[in-house]
């Protein structure tokens, strides 16, 4: 299962460390460091405001091909990009991994993200557009702002109940935001870990023309292109009760939204 945690900064001109561990009970005592023994670090990435865009962008870790010189992209001063994802493998070290970011203007924070990946409790794969199961879509706006670079959370409670029953998350739409935002997953049945990803509203010309083209932002789908990418079952499961579903939602944005959810769910019994 992936695991997602993230750290934050102000924005700067310069290289500047994504130090502060994410506000809203993040999870990780370190930024950059694993919650748990046993994590393999297989994406990474940066997130800033659409006034600004990345310049450049450093990770360091013990673990690398090149520990001295680390790992370096550079956008360049023609930049537009306002968000970037890294796929990566790089197996756990007792050394911090650090994330920089390098901003064209410094007009904005910035987000570092880490997505870990843990042998996980019963994942599955999950076809993109799969004959044999039933997909849902089930919407979910949160009750409030969320603060930026703070995680907030909202219970998954959409209008139309869901019934009862095993269920694969395969990924999720989210609308309603200024920029760009983290969302990941907490459920009694995830062993404690917290899978996510990162998000861009599709919807905002914007939001779409300042993020560089990559599989894992393919609305509905993310959970299914981890899989894919990474050759191994990613699509959390969970049951969902007459009491409820059970799943919380999490997510972290560059600056106050009050999102709009929608998960697409495969039923599996």
């Amino acid at each position: 299962m992936i695991d997602l945690h993230a750290a934050s900064a102000a924005g700067a001109t310069g290289y500047t460390s994504q130090a502060t561990v994410l506000l809203g009970n993040d999870g990780a005592s370190l930024a950059g460091n694993p919650v748990l023994d046993g994590a393999t670090l297989v994406g990474w990435g940066a997130l800033t405001t659409i006034a600004d865009t990345l310049l450049k962008v450093r990770l360091g870790s013990q673990d690398q091909l090149d520990t001295s010189n680390q790992q370096e992209w550079i956008g360049g001063a023609g930049s537009v990009a306002g968000h970037k994802h890294f796929w990566d493998y790089l197996y756990p070290s007792k050394a911090q991994r650090t994330l920089q970011i390098a901003l064209n203007t410094g007009a904005g924070n910035t987000m570092g993200y880490f997505m870990d990946h843990y042998s996980s409790p019963n994942p599955v794969s999950v076809p993109r557009y799969g004959k044999a199961l039933k997909n849902g879509l089930y919407s979910q706006v949160f009750g409030g702002a969320l603060t930026a670079i703070t995680w907030g959370t909202q219970a998954f409670s959409p209008t139309n109940a869901i019934p009862p029953g095993k269920y694969a998350l395969l990924g999720a739409h989210v609308h309603q935001l200024t920029n760009y935002a983290l969302i990941r997953f907490q459920h009694a049945n995830f062993g404690g870990l917290f899978p996510g990803f990162p998000v861009v509203d599709v919807t905002k010309a914007a939001a779409a023309a300042l993020v560089l083209d990559d599989p894992l932002l393919d609305p509905g789908y993310q959970f299914v292109v981890l899989s894919d990418f990474l050759k191994v079952p990613l699509c959390p499961t969970f049951n969902v009760t007459n009491q409820g579903t059970g799943l919380l939602i999490w997510m972290a944005s560059i600056t106050a939204d009050t999102p709009q959810v929608t998960l697409n769910l495969a039923k599996l019994d």
